[in-house]
């Protein structure tokens, strides 16, 4: 035998039937028609409990909305039992700890979204920002332990590297930092600036330069990398999102940990055009206030340019320092604010040709 419930439907009694799917609500409407509607449990939205009863919330295919009220507890009890299955019937607990799980979810993804957004766009820009934040004796520090890292790698030409350390301290360049420069020997024609004062110098760079002019040039370009903090941003930038994962799950240390084994790729560290610009500007300058040839800047340019035309060495210098029109425009537009006059240091002179004489 089929057991019946009385509720209230449409302001009116109601006789309720359930079965596995549906809930099926028998009323007389307002032309005396007995009249059934069939409540699929999927449509169910919620049931609500009430100081003077219980209402079911039902929702039409249509997105129409209807409620059916009862007060009898067997009702209630065979309805949780009837839809056990469904979301609507859980007990209180239930239905509060889905509705947590819920938010939880949505929190997460909102946490994980914000993150993936910083890992791919924010991370870039505030590497920059982390960089410029660093102090100049942790910035040395970082520097050192980078050198100390990269150079192992490498063969140094310890007479050149003598000489070279020698010719920089007769240019006299300003810089802040304390520059040194490790002559290595490689094939490549190539140099590249640590953050905080290390020049790597290949010894193939130096093969086809004809004065010192051209030398103060090079070192000056490099030397204004590091004042300007270049390579540190630069390095920054390129590592940003692996030390954006550092700065999430670990520490300060952890962000020197992460330069320090990534030290290697500076030699192939690209700069661009506006940092370009900006070295030579201030090679420039440093040239200029100690009375060296600013033209050697503009003889530099085209022995690199001359270097890349099917030359055999692996000219690895002009990737990362590209040598484009609008920057030799550049120098030459700058040669008016640091006009050519020529160099008065004759110690650079007796030094450069020191130099060549170890080749």
């Amino acid at each position: 035998m089929t057991t019946t419930y009385s509720a209230s439907f449409n302001n009116g009694p109601a006789t309720v039937i359930l079965s596995t799917v549906t809930l099926t609500i028998r009323y007389t409407d307002e032309h005396n028609t007995i009249q059934e509607e069939h409540w699929l449990g999927d449509h169910i939205q919620q049931l609500e409990t009430t100081p003077t009863g219980n209402i079911l919330h039902y929702r039409y295919p249509s997105g129409a909305t209807s409620t059916l009220r009862f007060s009898d507890p067997e009702l209630l009890k065979a309805i949780k039992k009837n839809f056990s299955h469904q979301k609507f019937a859980g007990n209180a607990p239930a239905r509060a700890f889905n509705s947590l799980l819920s938010k939880l979810v949505l929190i997460t993804g909102i946490i994980c979204g914000l993150i993936l957004i910083g890992y791919i766009w924010i991370a870039p820009w505030l590497g920059g920002k982390v960089a410029d934040s660093f102090s100049k004796e942790t910035e040395i520090s970082i520097g050192q332990q980078m050198y100390d890292a990269t150079i192992q790698g490498y063969k140094i030409d310890t007479a050149k590297t003598r000489l070279l350390n020698q010719f920089y301290r007769e240019l006299n360049y300003k810089t802040g930092y304390p520059i040194e420069i490790t002559v290595v020997q490689s094939p490549e024609v190539n140099a590249f600036a640590i953050p905080g004062g290390h020049i790597v110098v290949y010894d193939a760079i130096l093969d086809n330069m004809k004065t010192p002019e051209e030398l103060a040039a090079l070192l000056g370009h490099e030397a204004s990398h590091v004042e300007l903090r270049h390579s540190l941003n630069g390095l920054f930038r390129n590592l940003a999102r692996q030390m954006f994962l550092a700065l999430i799950i670990g520490s300060d240390s952890g962000i020197t940990s992460v330069l320090v084994e990534n030290a290697d790729k500076l030699k192939g560290l690209q700069y661009s055009r506006e940092l370009e610009t900006n070295a030579d500007d201030n090679g420039l300058k440093l040239m200029y206030e100690n009375k060296v040839d600013t033209e050697g800047m503009v003889r530099l340019m085209n022995l690199l340019n001359d270097a890349s035309k099917g030359q055999g060495t692996v000219v690895n210098f002009l990737s990362t320092h590209p040598v484009f029109e609008k920057r030799v425009a550049n120098v030459k537009e700058q040669l008016k604010k640091y006009p050519s006059t020529p160099t008065t240091n004759t110690a650079l002179q007796t030094t450069f040709h020191a130099i060549y004489e170890n080749f």
